[in-house]
């Protein structure tokens, strides 16, 4: 997928409640006296008298480590333009690779790419990247580092492969970005290498995942007396997006998992629309929140709240623009009191789920065994499941409750040569995935390792349990009594095989979604009907005792845990906050204590994926 080609946080990474990184020393970049020629040579004088940056530590495979080849970076910039030069060494220049054609797709080359924060705000950013040809992408950057590849922009690039690696320049024009005009206007920017034959990404500055958000620790520069760009910010052009990956469908088959990950690459808000479905019908009678605005008093509470270290939010409506939400919804004391939707979305625009579909499978667990379809969350996975036995007798020792904490021993590595995160989202025949590509790798109960498996086997468990596909036994025991207002639908893996994407595939209309969290902030009752029982309800959203050594070295583990497919961060005085999230940012955040629900739906994160909690359990403490 596309994540592995560009500025990236693993999913892991983003799941930070600590503060960014502090402040920087801001570089003031030399002046260019007249513009370099960009033949990818770097012989001009420009370069001589340039700012230079060699600093480069690993991303991936893992952080923080010296690279294993040299790169050099060069800096100038006049009142047009702003000038980059690349000396990118390789021990082994003939292993380069450099066989992309196509801009915006530089598929497994060798790249450089060079990304700017114009307006140092941490919520978005431009890349630049060429590959050792000069083959040029371009596109945007979410606060979590995330790419987007349907911003086009005109820049010149030229690159050559030399005897010592390959070198190139850019020329991006100061009128074409988007920034906020003044005689001194501060930006942040980083530097991104892949060495693709390593599967190592090197950075300058670092970026390490215990200091915070991916663009609060882009290094500062400062620009004088430049000529005035763009004032208007990019929104993702989520059409857009569809059709490219529409029209790359057509040159792969799409039938298949390569041909499916060659042409949809990393994972979209729109992708409902490629994956076939079963649709939940909407109720015959309807629910609806009783609608109270206080539209000033909530964007009043969340302004003056950081976002980010030093950074505060001035304007709540923009931020929600800047941070590509798509919809946005409070719910307190039972009245609607804030809904708005942003980015070209509607009341009656789906939004997906992605990871809150886990969430909504768990609840569908505790409902199976209120019917005593399942017998209960400690039965053996193998019970309904013995194949699992019959291939590996370790698998008897996992129990349904090990899927839903995410601690049930099975290898979880999303880059190659396993390539799980890819498997688990895109192949076409998923029950086969989840019972013929899991390996055990440790018992179960000792760690904790978010793990896309665990809900395609608890998938496959309520259908066996229920005789029903999981999006029938939805729509029965939850779309239809909640009174969804909406159809809603769960994507499938292919219309061949029928089995709901149990990691990601729900699909509905916001407000639908917010009545999931009023389901369980009354305990699972549902006016006068007990829906799932409170004893689950408390059993799958309130903290309980980890072992030691239980959860990875997280800043959100400190005071967050994970309990049944739901996150949850402790509140003192009664029971906790807890929250369903998904990729790109979706959430439902429930807070008992404060009887307040929130929807959060967006096209990408924004800002940094626990960012969005931490703003919620602040708006929590201060709201009356």
């Amino acid at each position: 997928m596309l994540r592995t080609l560009l500025i990236i946080i693993a999913g892991t990474i983003a799941f930070l409640f600590q503060l960014d990184a502090g402040a920087q020393e801001v570089a003031k970049l030399a002046r260019a006296v007249r513009p370099p020629l960009i033949d990818g040579l770097l012989d001009d004088a420009t370069w001589r008298g340039a700012s230079v940056f060699s600093d480069f530590k690993t991303m991936l495979p893992e952080a923080g480590l010296s690279p294993s080849e040299k790169t050099e970076v060069y800096l100038a910039y006049d009142a047009e333009n702003i000038y980059v030069g690349f000396r990118c060494f390789d021990s082994e220049p003939a292993k380069i690779k450099a066989a992309a054609s196509e801009k915006d797709n530089p598929a497994s080359d060798d790249w450089i790419a060079f990304c700017l924060d114009t307006f140092d705000d941490h919520l978005g950013a431009h890349f630049f990247l060429v590959n050792p040809r000069g083959v040029q992408s371009d596109g945007t950057l979410d606060g979590e580092g995330s790419p987007d590849f349907t911003f086009n922009s005109r820049w010149s690039s030229a690159a050559k492969l030399t005897d010592e690696g390959y070198s190139a320049e850019l020329s991006i024009p100061v009128r074409s970005l988007p920034f906020q005009w003044k005689k001194n206007v501060r930006m942040g920017f980083k530097v991104a290498r892949l060495i693709s034959r390593k599967s190592e990404e090197v950075d300058f500055p670092a970026i390490l995942p215990d200091r915070g958000s991916h663009l609060s620790q882009f290094q500062k520069i400062e620009l004088s007396g430049i000529a005035r760009g763009r004032t208007a910010r990019e929104t993702v052009d989520v059409n857009r997006k569809y059709l490219a990956k529409l029209k790359a469908g057509s040159q792969h088959d799409t039938a298949t998992l390569d041909g499916r990950c060659r042409a949809w690459g990393d994972a979209a808000v729109i992708d409902y629309l490629l994956f076939p479905r079963h649709d939940m019908k909407a109720a015959n009678e309807t629910f609806h929140f009783r609608r109270e605005p206080r539209n000033r008093s909530v964007a009043s509470i969340f302004e003056g709240l950081e976002y980010a270290e030093g950074k505060r939010i001035e304007n709540f409506e923009q931020f929600l623009t800047r941070t590509r939400t798509a919809a946005f919804i409070v719910i307190h004391r039972d009245r609607a009191i804030y809904e708005k939707y942003f980015n070209g979305h509607r009341r009656d625009s789906i939004v997906t789920s992605f990871s809150v579909a886990k969430s909504i499978a768990s609840t569908l667990v505790g409902i199976a065994i209120d019917e005593g379809l399942i017998a209960d969350a400690r039965d053996p996975i193998t019970k309904y499941l013995p194949e699992l036995k019959a291939r590996d007798e370790r698998f008897s020792r996992i129990t349904i409750r090990d899927l839903l904490s995410m601690s049930s021993g099975i290898r979880y590595e999303e880059d190659p040569p396993h390539r799980d995160d890819e498997i688990t989202y895109y192949h076409p025949d998923l029950r086969k995935a989840a019972l013929e590509e899991t390996k055990i790798i440790e018992g179960p109960g000792a760690h904790f390792l978010y793990n896309n498996y665990n809900p395609l086997l608890i998938g496959m468990i309520l259908e066996r349990a229920t005789g029903k596909s999981v999006a029938q036994y939805l729509e029965e025991k939850i779309w239809k009594p909640l009174g969804m207002q909406y159809t809603g639908s769960w994507s499938i893996d292919s219309e061949a095989r029928g089995f709901e994407k149990m990691e990601s595939g729900v699909n509905a209309r916001a407000i639908d979604f917010a009545k999931l969290g009023r389901l369980f902030l009354n305990n699972g009752r549902w006016g006068a009907r007990q829906i799932v029982s409170s004893r689950w309800v408390e059993e799958a959203t309130q903290p309980g005792e980890a072992v030691e050594g239980y959860y990875p070295q997280w800043g959100f583990f400190r005071d967050g845990y994970y309990k049944y497919f739901w996150w949850g961060r402790k509140r003192a005085g009664g029971r906790s906050d807890f929250f369903g999230m998904g990729n790109r940012g979706q959430y439902i955040y429930i807070s008992p204590q404060k009887d307040l629900i929130i929807v959060r739906n967006g096209i990408e994160y924004g800002t940094s994926s626990m960012r969005w909690p931490r703003l919620f359990s602040e708006f929590a403490d201060r709201i009356q």
